[in-house]
């Protein structure tokens, strides 16, 4: 069967090539070919994979080795959904938005992107001439080095508990105020260094110096499944497939409407 492999997009190649690796020989089968109403398999037997394709108007169903992914997708150009997606780039990550279960249920935790935001994190304060001294050594030998790092919970509550030597002063409305080395001993200072009528006196705590994580909720450190950026290339491929042998077939059903 010709080979018809749609260029990866980047981040995808290594899915690409075992998708390429897996169907270097396919055979096509079509079981159903009404309109928009389509099921088609490809098997290949030397890696023992196989590949199913089933659409109707806005759906397409995309299943196999490397599991099931339903997409769908309602718009004036998308009632044949291989029409959708023929000849287009493969790319994942904007189709998984379409999938029927959202993106969400393709997505799984990155840990390469968990380490570059930190990394990128601590550079810009290094950059910027804030970094309390050693930051680097500190972040390398708490968190990098860390097994915590290999789980997304885990890795969430490393990072938003580190801190490198921060201080805070507690400011009194009074005029007062203090130099403390952590939050709790800043809270303190009203009660055992300032004295004054705590009635009357209002004391507020702001953070000095130091280094914490405190935009981390905001990080993005997923990434769409191995196993969808692999039936994504699948799909593609898959359609072009079908075109080729449908395009073949053209020239002896127009001879059989002949005679």
């Amino acid at each position: 069967m010709p080979q018809n492999p749609t260029p990866a997009a980047a981040g995808d190649t290594k899915a690409s090539d075992h998708f390429k690796s897996d169907f270097a020989e396919a055979t096509l089968k079509t079981l159903r070919e009404d309109g928009l109403y389509r099921h088609v398999e490809f098997a290949a037997s030397k890696s023992m994979s196989h590949l199913i394709l089933v659409t109707w108007p806005y759906n397409l169903l995309v299943a196999g080795s490397h599991g099931s992914f339903h997409f769908e997708r309602f718009g004036p150009d998308t009632e044949d959904m291989f029409a959708w997606l023929r000849g287009i780039r493969v790319e994942p990550s904007r189709w998984a938005s379409k999938l029927v279960n959202g993106r969400s249920s393709v997505e799984e935790y990155d840990r390469d992107r968990m380490v570059a935001q930190i990394n990128e994190r601590v550079a810009e304060a290094v950059e910027d001439g804030w970094a309390p001294i050693d930051l680097e050594d500190a972040v390398r030998e708490e968190i990098l080095g860390s097994h915590l790092l290999d789980t997304k919970d885990t890795a969430f509550q490393l990072v938003g508990e580190f801190e490198h030597k921060k201080t805070f002063r507690p400011e009194c409305s009074c005029g007062e105020s203090g130099v403390e080395g952590s939050y709790d001993s800043a809270a303190s200072w009203k009660y055992f260094d300032h004295e004054a009528d705590r009635k009357k006196h209002k004391v507020t705590i702001r953070q000095t110096g130091g280094f914490d994580f405190n935009d981390f909720t905001e990080w993005d450190v997923d990434k769409v499944s191995y196993h969808f950026v692999y039936q994504c290339h699948a799909a593609s491929w898959a359609i072009g497939q079908y075109d080729a042998a449908k395009a073949a077939s053209a020239p002896s059903q127009r001879e059989a409407g002949a005679l």
